[in-house]
């Protein structure tokens, strides 16, 4: 007997990445369909899927389990609320792609409740192997530590904000709330000190976009650093790597007795064999093994802890209704505080291509002579 959950995505431009999540067999879910306007893309989607292609939610099957909403919410200008209200209604399960308000997650909240399904958001980088790592790693070195990062800076965009929040109340996850203020404004970021009664961190966000084009042009999608007094843990970007840098420290350096090279086969000398920076996680990608592979393995990772609650068993902390709730309204705070982004049309920038410096070691010092 096949007692899979039947899963549908809503939406077929970012949708594709949730589609290929069910590229290999699962055993607890089964793609069931799309949900979309009908045009060309979702066409062929559905053609490569070989699964049904729906364009109304009255049009779905009564034994769908799960929707996966992956159209803009109304907080930036689309239909996917109304979306998510349709199918709680139809006593579907939603996992709504982020951003959205934290007005919003209330309202579909309750609804679920009344209609006895489950509700979420789905902040999506978190779960992905990197920002899995990160918070992991977070976690540990806070354990070990004693305490949560007691300073840090984070580069991001408008788009990526809300997930950029997610992954950083995860990691500080009992360093209490964080107030934002405004610090300035730069030509391309604003600046907000984000406090709590852990530490400060500073928040570069950028501060125009293409309206005909707001997915694009991002000069950071997640590059964050968390520090603590032992080092610091950095993400280079959305998919890693994920970077471990503890503070260099030799407690006899103030004596005269030993030079280096007789310091380090002793004890003292110890930290001299330690690594300067510890690589957690690196996986050599090209772009379309983002879409392809880490960003769907997010995708059925959130999936599986969402079945958890449809279950009636504990999912993830990401999915507790509280802190979802703290990240969307620590969203809207932010965007308040800094007002509307400059709008422009934005042309493509350059593609850059570079060698890596230790194969071009003597040309490189020989141009610096």
């Amino acid at each position: 007997m096949n007692n899979r959950k039947k899963v549908v995505i809503v939406g077929a431009k970012f949708g594709e990445l949730y589609l290929n999540a069910f590229i290999e067999s699962h055993p607890e879910f089964e793609l069931a369909g799309i949900l979309a306007q009908g045009s060309q893309r979702s066409k062929n989607l559905a053609i490569a899927f070989g699964i049904p292609l729906y364009q109304r939610v009255s049009q779905l099957p009564q034994d769908i389990t799960i929707a996966c909403v992956v159209i803009r919410a109304s907080v930036i200008g689309g239909v996917g609320n109304l979306l998510v209200e349709e199918l709680l209604k139809r006593k579907i399960h939603v996992l709504q792609e982020h951003p959205v308000s934290a007005k919003e997650i209330q309202r579909h909240l309750t609804l679920a409740e009344q209609c006895g399904v489950q509700y979420r958001v789905n902040s999506f980088y978190s779960a992905c192997r990197a920002g899995q790592t990160l918070i992991s790693s977070a976690q540990q070195i806070t354990e070990q530590a004693l305490k949560s990062a007691s300073h840090g800076n984070f580069t991001t965009s408008r788009q990526l904000l809300y997930s950029t929040l997610d992954i950083l109340l995860l990691a500080l996850r009992n360093g209490g709330p964080l107030k934002p203020t405004l610090l300035g404004k730069q030509r391309q970021f604003d600046l907000i000190n984000l406090q709590s009664e852990q530490g400060e961190y500073l928040l570069q966000l950028q501060n125009y976009l293409d309206p005909q084009d707001p997915d694009m042009h991002n000069l950071a999608m997640h590059r964050i650093m968390l520090g603590w007094d032992a080092g610091y843990l950095s993400m280079v970007d959305s998919y890693g790597p994920i970077h471990w840098t503890p503070v260099l420290h030799a407690d006899h350096h103030l004596s005269d007795q030993n030079s280096l090279y007789q310091a380090v086969s002793s004890p003292e000398g110890q930290y001299l064999n330690q690594p300067t920076t510890q690589v957690l996680y690196h996986q050599p990608n090209l772009v379309k093994d983002l879409f392809e592979e880490l960003g769907p393995e997010g995708v059925i990772f959130t999936l599986e802890q969402f079945s958890h609650l449809i279950d009636g068993q504990i999912g993830s902390h990401s999915l507790t209704p509280s802190h979802q709730l703290n990240v969307a309204q620590l969203w809207e705070d932010i965007l308040t505080l800094c007002g509307q982004p400059q709008e422009k049309a934005i042309p493509p920038s350059p593609r850059i291509s570079l060698q890596a410096f230790d194969t071009q070691h003597n040309d490189a010092k020989e141009g610096m002579l």
